[in-house]
C-alpha cells in the first residue's frame, strides 16, 4: 500500500500523526522505509515536514534522518551552483 504513495502523501501521513500526537511507531517505521526509497523525489518541504513530525513524536529513525540530512545538503549545494 505505501509503495504507491508519493513522497508528499507519506509526509502528510507522518505530519498528521504528529499533529494528533499519535506516535504509531510501526507505521512510522514502515513510512520511513518507503520514504528512504523515494528520498531523491522529495522537495525541501517534504524533508522539513518529515523531520518535524519524527522529532515532535520523539521517534528516532537514524537511517531516515541521515538520508534526509544528506538530501538536504545536496539540495543546498545545488542552490549555490
Amino acid at each position: 500500500m505505501l509503495a504507491s504513495l508519493l513522497p508528499q502523501n507519506l509526509t502528510n501521513i507522518v505530519w498528521a500523526l504528529a499533529s494528533l500526537g499519535v506516535p504509531d511507531r510501526p507505521l512510522m517505521y514502515a513510512i520511513s522505509s518507503e520514504f528512504l526509497r523515494k528520498i531523491t523525489e522529495c522537495n525541501g518541504q517534504n524533508l522539513a515536514n518529515t523531520v518535524w513530525a519524527f522529532a515532535t513524536l520523539g521517534v528516532l529513525h537514524h537511517p531516515l534522518l541521515n538520508a534526509i540530512s544528506a538530501q538536504a545538503i545536496k539540495s543546498i549545494i545545488s542552490f549555490h551552483s
